[in-house]
């Protein structure tokens, strides 16, 4: 019965919905990182202000930067937690209700042209931050009590505790927070087009488009979501075929050299194997670069030829390259060209996880490592395409 009358509450006061974000889904660590942050954050804003402003007549903490704490290290990844939009937020609406607490003179009147007028400005300059209108109606209700505040408002204690709780909120945000920026995925290879796995996926102007026509105050960004969207797809993915990891389908047998390998050695192996790249290992077997056909070829241009010209062009380039294997390869190892910019998976991933590595980098393998770097296998196209086909 006791469990029941639980439940009833939950669903009479909406705390069992199911259809909204969980609070939840936050780890422990991540919610004690955020109460410390805040605690931080309004002890130094309180402490710097009271020693800036003892003896004078200013207030000393405006009561909206508590507000301000909750979205800055609660919801650090909300749009209205940007520090440009806190700052900017709170100072144009404490212009404002300074403003309007010296043309008005009736109180109800001047609360609500506030407040109205806050909105309007953070819609045109992009600032919303709800808890700046408790700052905004600082001003306004000061009326009430004595004279219009002066314009030295602005500076204390307005411009005192935005400064500082910007400041601390940045250094802790990037240093204890850790927050996640959302980037675009690597591999778009320097032109327009996006990467091969971004075509079937939704874009920017999809999420654009459905967010016009959802509620005008969703409390996401457009990257987020089409990063949310992106990791929803992985996970979907790796439910239907999780049954396989790198491990199952990887190569074993691995061809390798070592930064010291000669170059000429390490181009005789691509040719002898018919590979078009070869992971560089340390003498403990550690992936430390690889080194691909690309890599040897960016030292010859290519020009375009077409008929005839095409063919002895291309003679031309087998000779060239063959010269350039005996005389230029033959005095440089494998570390003066080797790619140290390395894209990995471990043996657990699932296989899934490998479809964005190979399609958005335009790469054709990808080594599999441990957790101390060490060369367990690669995966190429070949068996990635054929353990999804039979997978299915």
């Amino acid at each position: 019965m006791f469990k029941g009358y639980i439940r009833w509450f939950k669903h009479v006061f909406a705390l069992n919905n199911c259809n909204g974000q969980r609070l939840s889904a936050i780890p422990l660590t991540q919610r004690f990182k955020a109460v410390t942050a805040a605690f931080v954050a309004l002890w130094l804003v309180a402490q710097i202000s009271e020693f800036s402003l003892r003896g004078s007549e200013h207030a000393l903490l405006l009561a909206s930067m508590g507000a301000s704490a909750v979205l800055l290290f609660g919801l650090p990844g909300s749009p209205l937690a940007k520090p440009a939009v806190f700052f900017w937020g709170h100072l144009l609406a404490a212009a404002i209700g300074l403003m309007v607490s010296h043309l008005v003179n009736h109180f109800a009147l001047m609360a609500a042209l506030t407040i109205s007028l806050v909105i309007l400005m953070m819609y045109l300059f992009e600032v919303m931050h709800p808890p700046a209108g408790v700052t905004a109606l600082i001003p306004v209700i000061a009326t009430t009590t004595g004279p219009a505040l002066g314009f030295d408002f602005l500076l204390y204690p307005v411009g005192l505790n935005l400064i500082v709780m910007l400041t601390v909120s940045l250094f802790l945000q990037r240093y204890l927070l850790r927050i996640n920026k959302i980037t675009p995925d690597p591999g778009t290879l320097g032109t327009r087009d996006l990467p091969p796995l971004a075509k079937s996926q939704l874009q920017k102007q999809d999420i654009r488009a459905a967010m016009q026509e959802c509620s005008p105050g969703l409390d996401i960004s457009e990257s987020d979501l089409v990063r949310l969207f992106s990791l929803a797809q992985q996970k979907a993915m790796n439910r239907q075929i999780r049954t396989l990891h790198c491990s199952d389908i990887m190569a074993k047998d691995l061809v390798t050299v070592e930064p010291e390998t000669s170059l000429q050695q390490a181009w005789n192996l691509l040719r002898k194997h018919k590979i078009n790249m070869l992971p560089v290992v340390d003498a403990n077997y550690r992936l430390v670069g690889v080194i691909s056909v690309s890599d040897f070829l960016n030292d010859l241009a290519i020009a375009e030829h077409t008929g005839i010209s095409q063919h002895l062009h291309s003679l031309r380039l087998h000779l060239r390259l063959k010269w350039l294997g005996s005389a230029h390869f033959a005095h440089h190892k494998v570390a003066d060209k080797m790619s140290t910019r390395l894209i990995v998976a471990t043996p657990n991933d699932a296989i899934s996880t490998l479809v964005p590595l190979l399609a958005n980098n335009g790469l054709h393998q990808v080594p599999i490592v441990t957790e101390n770097f060490e060369l367990c296998g690669v995966v190429t196209q070949s068996d990635l395409m054929t353990a999804m086909t039979h997978s299915k």
